[in-house]
């Protein structure tokens, strides 16, 4: 009886890692051209203001509890329509540094190629209870798994090699247009942060030059002239937003 050779299967493995290693090396080139990926840090262009619930959860302690399985979370080189909920693909190699996602459409099935990162930010996805008494934080991501390419191999039964084939023209045409992607908490921060935007433009500091346009001219006024020739002295009234266009009847 021969016992296989002890050589030979590291050489495979060895193979197998180089392959490994070179995919991996590819997908994050891939994703840093993209700009899926970055080195330095990115700061948001525009702040995203707290939500009324986030605002009254403020100074509250935070509670994890223990988190045994490991997730991670996705990064698509796209945006995905909400269009109706299921299933959504399917996940293969997960055990490897290099993940395989099949997307199902009608036409067929996308072949999405991930690696795994671990960025130096880290994600939390909080829930908050009715009473402003704690906040749960449910999953903590410290790694991710970014796709940063992506095949259309259509169906199973005409294309059993995964072979790389051209995406259908409604696929590249095709558009949700019912769906602007602003759904959620987001679309009432921008809103909020766009119309503070407005304010802070048309605020001006008033120069010098402004105030003495401002200032009337005694001849241009009748009525003020007459009040001034008669010695009667105008006193200067504040009109508040709160009593503008109410009448009061005094005794």
């Amino acid at each position: 009886m021969v016992r296989p050779s002890s050589k030979k299967s590291e050489k495979i493995e060895k193979a197998q890692e180089n392959d490994e290693t070179k995919e991996r090396k590819r997908l994050k080139q891939l994703a840093f051209s993209k700009n899926l990926l970055s080195q330095t840090t990115v700061k948001s262009s525009a702040l995203l203001n707290p939500s009324k619930l986030v605002c009254r959860h403020h100074g509250v302690d935070v509670i994890k509890k223990g988190q045994r399985k490991n997730k991670f979370l996705f990064s698509f080189p796209g945006l995905l329509a909400p269009i109706s909920g299921g299933k959504m693909g399917e996940l293969k190699d997960l055990g490897t540094k290099n993940p395989i996602l099949y997307v199902d459409f009608p036409q067929g099935r996308m072949k999405l190629f991930g690696t795994i990162v671990y960025p130096k930010n880290k994600y939390l996805t909080m829930q908050f209870g009715r009473t402003a008494k704690s906040v749960m934080c449910e999953d903590i991501f410290e790694s991710m798994i970014v796709f940063s390419d992506a095949w259309w191999i259509g169906k199973i039964e005409e294309n059993p090699d995964e072979l790389q084939l051209e995406f259908p023209r409604e696929l590249n045409e095709g558009k949700q247009p019912e769906y602007d992607f602003k759904g959620g908490a987001g679309a009432m921060s921008e809103e909020k942060s766009g119309v503070d935007k407005v304010r802070k433009e048309h605020v001006h500091p008033v120069s010098p030059e402004s105030e003495s346009k401002d200032v009337i001219s005694v001849d241009s006024d009748p009525l003020l002239q007459k009040n001034l020739n008669g010695g009667n002295e105008l006193t200067p009234v504040r009109q508040s937003a709160r009593t503008a266009g109410k009448k009061f009847n005094f005794p």
